[in-house]
Parts: C-alpha cells; sequence; structure tokens
C-alpha cells in the first residue's frame, strides 16, 4: 500500500472509534429493594420532621415523606384530629368542624339570619312595608338620608346565642356556638337545624318558624341524645350590644333596659341608665332586651325560666346602645318549647300576646300609666284616625285635654283671682310685721292671716288641689311622647322627627348640659312657659318675706327647661307649648267673661260683715300659739 491508502484507512478507523464513543449507553444505577417502612417509623419520621401536628394538612404531609409513606401519615393524623375533636367536643365530635353559612328566613314583617356555626339567630331585621311599598322601619340616618334598607335589631358581630351543654363520659362543657350545624330542612319561613351527637339518631334540633303577618318566631329545642350521655341541665346564653337605630344613641340609653315577668306578676325591669345584674328567682315568662322603639323578646309560655341571671351595661359608643346578656336554665331531657318577638314596641301588638308584654311600653308607674292608658292613648288613637298629620293630631289631643280639666281651671282661677282681691290687705299685713323675726311676732302674724282668710272667705289652698289633680297628666304625656312609637319619623313645620329633638342651628361645639344644637320647639316651649309664669306672678300674694325669692325660682324653671328638653322629643315639647298657648287664652276668656273682679271684691267685704265660727284646726292653732306665749312668760 501506499502512503495515502495507508492514511485513510487510519483516519476512518479513528472516525468509527469516535463514533462508539459517543452512543455509548450510560450506565444504569443498581435497583434498590423496595422497603416499606412500618408504622412506628412513620410515626418517628413525622414526628422528627415536626408533622404531626393536627393544624398541618395531608397534602403537606405529603410533600414531606415519602409517596409510600403518606397514607398511614393521613391515617394517622386524621385519627389524632379526630382524637383532637372527641376531646373538646365530645359526643358531639362531629359537628367540631364544618362550613359556616348563614341561612335567611323571612316572612311578610321579619327577616332572620341563622348562621350554621352555633345555630343561633345572628340578626333580626324590620322587611315590614308600607303601603308605599316602602320599608316602614328604618334607621334614622336611611329615613334622613332616605336609603332604602331595612333596620336591623342587632347584628352577627355583636351578638351570640348558645347552649352550656354538659358531655357526662368527657365530663366537660360544650358550647353549641362552637358547633356546625346540617340543614336538615329548609323552606321561606322554617328552618331545621341539626348538630350530630356521634350517630345518625342521635342529635340537637333546632326548629325555627315564622307565621305569616308575625313578629314572633317559633324556636324549638330538641334533644335526640340519650340521658346518660348528656347532663340533665342546659344553660342558654343570649348576648347582643344593642344598635343604635335613633337620631341620638344617649337619648336611646335614657329608655334601653331589660325588662321581664315572673308568671302571676307584673313586668319589672333594671333600672335605665344603670350598670346592673339580677339573678333569675322563681318562674319567669319572658325576658326583653328593650331597645327605644323595638324590643328582642325570648319567651317561655309553659314552665318559665327558674333559674339563670340578667345583665345589662351602659357603653360609650354612637353606634351601640347598652350591652343586654342572659343565661336561662333549661331541662335537656326533653323538647323545649320557646319563642322570640323581634318587633316594635307598639302597645295593641305587644297586648295581643296576652302575657303584660304590652307594659315594655313604659308609660309611667301608677297614676302617671293610668291617665296614659285611660285618657291620653285613647284619645291620641282616636285622633290618629281622621287621618291627620301627627302636627294636628297633637294640637287637637292638647285641645280635647284642655276641655276635660276645663272646671279645675276654672275653680283654680277663681281662687286666684280672690287671692289677687286680697292681695293689698295680705301686704299691709305683712308691713305690720316687717323686721320681727322673733317667734311670738310670727306667731301674731301667721294668727291675723288666717283670721283674715276666715273673715273673707278665702281658702289659700283651694287653687293648690286643682293644680294637684292636673299634675298626673302633665307628667303622664312626659312618659308618653319619648315612647310612642306613632310619633317615630314623622315630621312637622320644621321637625323632621317628632320622636327626636328637632334643630335648627347645630352649633359644631357641645354646650355642657345643653348639647350641641338649638331646638326651636324648646325654644318656644320656654318663652311660653316664662310668658305665662310673668301672667301667673300678678295673681300671686306675698305672704312674706321670701315671696321674692319664690318668685326667681318660677322665672329660672324655663330657663333649666332649655337644658333639660333641648335633646328630649320634640313633639313632648311641641305638646307643652300648645299647652301653654292654650293656657293663656282659656285665662283671657275666663277673666273677660267668666270672673268678675268687682264681684269677687263686693262679696270678700260681705263675708267680713258675717260671723264667722272657728275650724277645729283654726282653734287648735290658736291654743297652741297662747300655750307657747305662757310657756315665755
Amino acid at each position: 500500500m501506499d502512503k495515502n491508502t495507508t492514511t485513510g484507512l487510519i483516519l476512518i478507523g479513528a472516525v468509527m472509534i469516535a463514533f462508539f464513543m459517543l452512543n455509548r449507553p450510560t450506565e444504569q444505577p443498581k435497583e434498590e429493594p423496595i422497603v416499606q417502612n412500618t408504622k412506628e417509623e412513620v410515626v418517628e419520621k413525622l414526628d422528627t420532621n415536626n408533622l404531626v401536628d393536627s393544624e398541618v394538612s395531608i397534602d403537606t404531609v405529603k410533600q414531606e415523606i415519602s409517596q409510600e409513606d403518606s397514607l398511614i401519615a393521613a391515617q394517622l393524623l386524621e385519627q389524632k384530629e379526630k382524637d383532637k375533636l372527641i376531646n373538646e367536643f365530645g359526643i358531639f365530635y362531629q359537628a367540631g368542624k364544618g362550613i359556616e353559612e348563614d341561612v335567611i328566613i323571612e316572612n311578610d314583617k321579619i327577616s332572620l339570619s341563622i348562621s350554621t356555626k352555633g345555630g343561633g339567630v345572628s340578626e333580626a331585621k324590620m322587611v315590614e312595608k308600607n303601603d308605599e311599598g316602602q320599608y316602614k322601619y328604618k334607621t334614622h340616618h336611611d329615613f334622613v338620608n332616605e336609603i332604602e334598607n331595612p333596620l336591623a335589631l342587632f347584628e352577627k358581630k355583636t351578638s351570640s346565642m348558645s347552649l352550656t351543654l354538659e358531655d357526662i363520659d368527657n365530663s366537660n362543657l360544650v358550647y353549641t356556638k362552637d358547633l356546625f350545624f346540617s340543614v336538615h330542612q329548609k323552606t321561606d319561613s322554617s328552618l331545621i337545624l341539626r348538630a350530630s351527637a356521634g350517630s345518625s339518631d342521635k342529635y340537637i334540633e333546632f326548629y325555627y318558624g315564622l307565621s305569616k303577618g308575625k313578629y314572633d318566631v317559633d324556636f324549638n329545642i330538641d334533644f335526640h341524645v340519650p340521658e346518660d350521655e348528656l347532663g340533665p341541665q342546659v344553660d342558654l346564653t343570649w348576648n347582643m350590644l344593642g344598635l343604635s337605630t335613633e337620631k341620638l344613641a344617649d337619648d336611646e340609653r335614657m329608655i334601653c333596659s331589660i325588662m321581664y315577668r315572673y308568671f302571676g306578676e307584673g313586668r319589672d325591669y333594671l333600672s335605665e341608665r344603670s350598670d346592673k345584674e339580677e339573678d333569675i328567682k322563681g318562674s319567669m315568662n319572658w325576658i326583653a332586651f328593650k331597645h327605644k322603639f323595638f324590643s328582642s323578646i325570648l319567651i317561655s309560655e309553659d314552665d318559665g325560666f327558674t333559674s339563670g341571671k340578667m345583665r345589662q351595661r351602659q357603653l360609650e359608643s354612637e353606634d351601640y346602645t347598652i350591652e343586654y346578656l342572659t343565661t336561662v336554665e333549661l331541662p335537656a331531657d326533653e323538647k323545649v318549647p320557646l319563642k322570640f318577638y323581634f318587633g316594635p314596641n307598639d302597645y295593641d301588638v305587644l297586648s295581643s300576646y296576652n302575657n303584660e308584654m304590652e307594659d315594655i311600653v313604659n308609660l309611667g308607674w301608677g297614676v302617671f300609666g293610668w291617665v296614659n292608658k285611660f285618657m291620653i292613648g285613647p284619645i291620641f288613637n282616636w285622633i290618629k284616625t281622621w287621618g291627620l298629620g301627627y302636627g294636628l293630631a297633637i294640637l287637637l289631643l292638647t285641645l280635647f285635654v284642655k276641655i276635660i280639666i276645663m272646671p279645675l281651671t276654672y275653680k283654680n282661677y277663681v281662687s286666684s283671682a280672690k287671692m289677687k282681691v286680697l292681695k293689698p290687705e295680705i301686704t299691709k299685713l305683712n308691713s305690720k310685721y316687717e323686721g320681727k323675726t322673733d317667734k311670738n311676732a310670727s306667731m301674731k302674724k301667721q294668727q291675723e292671716t288666717m283670721a283674715l282668710y276666715r273673715q273673707t272667705g278665702v281658702n289659700p289652698m283651694a287653687g293648690c288641689i286643682p293644680v294637684i289633680i292636673q299634675m298626673p297628666i302633665l307628667f303622664a304625656v312626659f312618659r308618653y311622647f319619648p315612647a310612642s312609637l306613632d310619633l317615630r319619623h314623622q315630621g312637622f313645620l320644621w321637625a323632621e322627627d317628632l320622636s327626636s329633638f328637632d334643630s335648627i342651628l347645630d352649633l359644631g361645639f357641645e354646650i355642657p348640659f345643653y348639647g350641641d344644637h338649638i331646638s326651636l320647639f324648646t325654644l318656644l316651649m320656654a318663652a311660653s312657659t316664662l310668658f305665662y309664669t310673668m301672667m301667673n306672678s300678678n295673681q300671686m300674694t306675698p305672704t312674706g318675706p321670701g315671696m321674692p325669692n319664690m318668685k326667681i325660682i318660677m322665672y329660672m324653671f324655663p330657663i333649666m327647661m332649655l337644658f333639660f328638653f333641648n335633646t328630649y322629643s320634640s313633639g313632648l315639647s311641641y305638646y307643652y307649648l300648645c299647652g301653654n298657648l292654650m293656657n293663656m287664652g282659656i285665662m283671657w276668656g275666663i277673666k273677660k267673661y267668666m270672673v268678675d273682679e268687682d264681684k269677687i271684691r263686693t262679696q270678700i267685704e260681705q263675708n267680713k260683715k258675717k260671723p264667722k265660727k272657728k275650724s277645729k284646726f283654726q282653734q287648735r292653732m290658736e291654743d297652741i300659739a297662747k300655750q307657747q306665749q305662757k310657756k315665755k312668760r
């Protein structure tokens, strides 16, 4: 072979060797035999990697350990989670976890939101509509801003309802607010919830049912749990922060409180504006969380609540009024029928329940309540049927009341006229003893004053009796108008809401004891009271040097009313304004057409000439005076 041939063969050989070297297959690793870890080894691996915590998800575990161990790990974690739920919830461990949702049921009056976590009513709204198709009850904010939202009595985040159960096997307490209920049955106006107690035939059932045209809710608790697994008594705890729905939260607090009634007794309550707690002793018919114009009430129509407590606490907030809480004891061995009432403090509606719930509308105690129930209320309700505005209705109510008490007003004015005629002689008698401060002179002045009254036939107390009789009416309306649901969101003239204060000027700053606004109705009422006082002062007869101080007090009273009534119901101030104007008109009419002071003066002079027999009281006063004079000698 020549040189070129030899070189070509060498190159071909080199290319072939390089080709085989580059395409040689990689060496496969030697397979190890598959070894299945034991359950104990998986547990050790989980502990070492802090994966045994039940809060760690199964997916996380699968990422941290081998595929072969994940099934065992999942079983271990599921068992550990079950053990934890059993330890916390006992026989209700299956209800210890779930998904929370809010279920809505409603009728034409109210709408309830019920949470599957806890099974309690988490929100109650007033969805009743008026003839115009708008919500009948709204918050003051929504009313003035013309926003169509139904009024809510309480909200989910600040309310709670829960049963406290005793698990006998675990000897621990279980709270239903922590359990997840399943929806067993639902319609538009009813709902059945169940919390499992370990098997399909053991559970606690809550039934809620609404009826058309009603504000109450049937609430039945059914215990499908053996007696040996659940304690004999169950506590129902219900609490909420009352939502402020009116113009001024602090004004609402003056009326908000917990009210209640024992079977066979009248309505009682925890004092308004107080932080107070009271134990339940006896058989209680109902417990009401009273808001200003609405109430949330728990009712037991059968056995009542025989044990528990009630508590209220004042809040310093513009959004909430007071904190309500009650805990009542229920039997756990049977079906427990209860009711809720979520609705307005309407006297007629509450009366229909025949359990004295109408007394939640606090019309005053004793005679003041009677005046409102049997006089003010019926007259006002009758006038309302005429279809007039509420401003005119209050005006006519005032007129009817003045007509009814006209005989008393006339008698009071006649007595005042007699005292006015006698005023010069009383002034002369006071001047006679002016500067004499000894007891003897004081006694003689009293004797001569009594003798003058006896001779003239004038009784200085005659004018007080009609005033005393009229006082219950004056104080009764003080309770009636602030509690009247009818005035809520009813406007008149410049007042947008007669149930709250009217404001013609917002000051932008707070005046102590007065407020941050000027109420025109209050201003007019105070001015009319001052003018009426000035008219009456001419009828007053001074009886001594202390009388000028009394006049100052009378003139100070209208100024005090400015501070007291500035944040009160404008309907109340308007009523008193109408009353003052009518009183001045009646006084003018009586003086001009019914009472002749000249005739009174002539009659008094004739009475002086007639012999007068001393009364036993006058004789006794003279005897006491004579005995005191003898002792001094």
